[in-house]
């Protein structure tokens, strides 16, 4: 809602503006005889009209999607973008022509210039009008990722350019009459001003090549290189497990939808798939706020990138967890270690087919002359405690690491289902500990905190 807004206060702002230049620019340019100061004022008619279809989309874009248009109405701002272009592009041949005609004319009129203080102050109200609008917009249109305002900016950034060619196209006219008729300067200075309509006229094509390009682009949603590299470079940065498989996106007013295909383990069950798919639609958000994004998983028969991913995965085919894995080569050949989590209600007989399948796998697969396995339970689950939870629990756990000398906590949650209870320390992470001495730290004050509290839940202290 903010932001549309901020883009009805610039639309607004551009329309006032360019109705005051427009008047301004013709009556001078009418009285002048000044084809440049005609030009730029059909020019600033034409920016009139674009800045009121700039209002118009951003009032349409900003509606909410709805059964006609699930992508919401963002293309409008595309549309009017290309509009845009059309008139322009009518603006820079009509001058184009006139230009052409009076420099081809016999009548000794045609060339005429009366120049007045008016046409000068009207060509230097403008190029300050069109430096600071454009910033505006230019700002505008960055916060709101506004395809239409970003079109009116890079509109009015070049009309300072034409404006400029203009005011020394009058200013040699006004020479002119300073020099011996007949001399090479004489000439070249009579026809600045229609010289310099012709190079507002260049201004104009170039303007209308670019906003053209990147309207009929944006409605034929063209691949953006740019966002394709960001994100491919960001799944292979952060998702390295789950290999980008095809991708696509555009761009619907302020709003980038995409959708990708993502690689995954044929092994991992729905619930785990889809918690993934929901952490790489979170990720690609933050790199791309505002961003809507779609994720297909694609089960895939991968092969683990190192031998700890293999042993993983084939745990996690077993339904065992898995930690603490060693890899020694022997003289005898790849020996493998590891800790297999089991439930710990389970009996070693209930499991001893699944752990013999694991070891006899990893084996195979790896070419290992022994696998050891060590059994623990699993201590995933929360574990039960009898004891009645203290009133002051959360003042009582501040005070114990206090006399830790531990960092202060920035909060204490406790989690509990009946008599399932686990509670979380979370302190502020210090930058400048490596991974092992942070390990070290949180085991030690996990456990100094444990030994120290009543035994009413699981404590984990953890980085915040």
């Amino acid at each position: 809602m903010e932001a549309h807004a901020k883009k009805s206060r610039a639309a607004w702002s551009s329309v006032l503006w360019s109705m005051v230049l427009t008047v301004l620019k013709f009556v001078v340019g009418i009285v002048t005889g000044s084809l440049g100061i005609l030009s730029e004022a059909l020019h600033s008619m034409l920016d009139l009209l674009a800045a009121l279809g700039t209002l118009f989309a951003v009032k349409v874009a900003a509606r909410p999607a709805d059964e006609d248009h699930p992508y919401g109405h963002g293309k409008v701002e595309n549309l009017m973008a290309l509009a845009e272009t059309l008139l322009l592009l009518g603006t820079a041949i009509w001058v184009i022509r006139e230009a052409v005609h009076r420099l081809m004319s016999d009548d000794p009129n045609a060339l005429r210039v009366d120049i007045s203080l008016w046409a000068f102050l009207v060509i230097i109200i403008s190029l300050v009008v069109d430096i600071n609008r454009s910033a505006m917009l230019r700002r505008t249109a960055r916060e709101t990722n506004s395809a239409a305002l970003a079109a009116d900016a890079a509109h009015f950034s070049s009309d300072i350019w034409s404006s400029a060619a203009v005011l020394v196209g009058i200013t040699g006219a006004a020479l002119s009459e300073q020099v011996t008729p007949d001399s090479p300067l004489h000439w070249l200075l009579t026809r600045a001003d229609v010289f310099s309509s012709l190079v507002v006229s260049v201004i104009i094509l170039h303007i209308c090549k670019v906003l053209g390009t990147q309207a009929i682009n944006n409605l034929m949603d063209r691949t953006d290189e740019a966002l394709y590299t960001q994100i491919t470079s960001l799944m292979a940065e952060q998702m390295p497990a789950y290999p980008l498989r095809h991708l696509r996106a555009r761009s619907v007013g302020n709003t980038t939808y995409i959708e990708m295909v993502v690689g995954m383990p044929r092994e991992l069950h729905i619930d785990t798939a889809h918690e993934i798919a929901d952490a790489i639609e979170a990720l690609v958000e933050r790199s791309l706020p505002g961003a809507e994004t779609l994720v297909h998983m694609q089960p895939e028969d991968t092969e683990p990138d190192s031998p700890e991913q293999l042993i993983r995965q084939i745990a996690l085919t077993h339904r065992m967890g898995v930690h603490s894995l060693r890899l020694l080569e022997a003289d005898q050949g790849l020996l493998v270690f590891s800790d297999l989590e089991l439930p710990p209600e389970a009996t070693l007989e209930s499991w001893a087919v699944p752990v013999q399948a694991f070891r006899a796998e990893v084996a195979r697969r790896l070419k290992a002359v022994a696998v050891f396995v060590h059994i623990e339970p699993n201590m995933r689950a929360l574990p039960h405690f009898e004891q009645p939870i203290p009133a002051d629990w959360e003042q009582l756990v501040r005070q114990t690491m206090e006399k830790l000398n531990a960092p202060a906590p920035s909060a204490v949650h406790l989690y509990t289902r009946d008599s399932q209870r686990v509670c979380f320390v979370c302190i502020p992470g210090n930058p400048a500990l490596s991974v092992a001495q942070s390990h070290e730290l949180l085991t030690r004050l996990t456990e100094e905190l444990t030994a120290a509290l009543p035994r009413i839940a699981r404590i984990f202290v953890v980085y915040d």
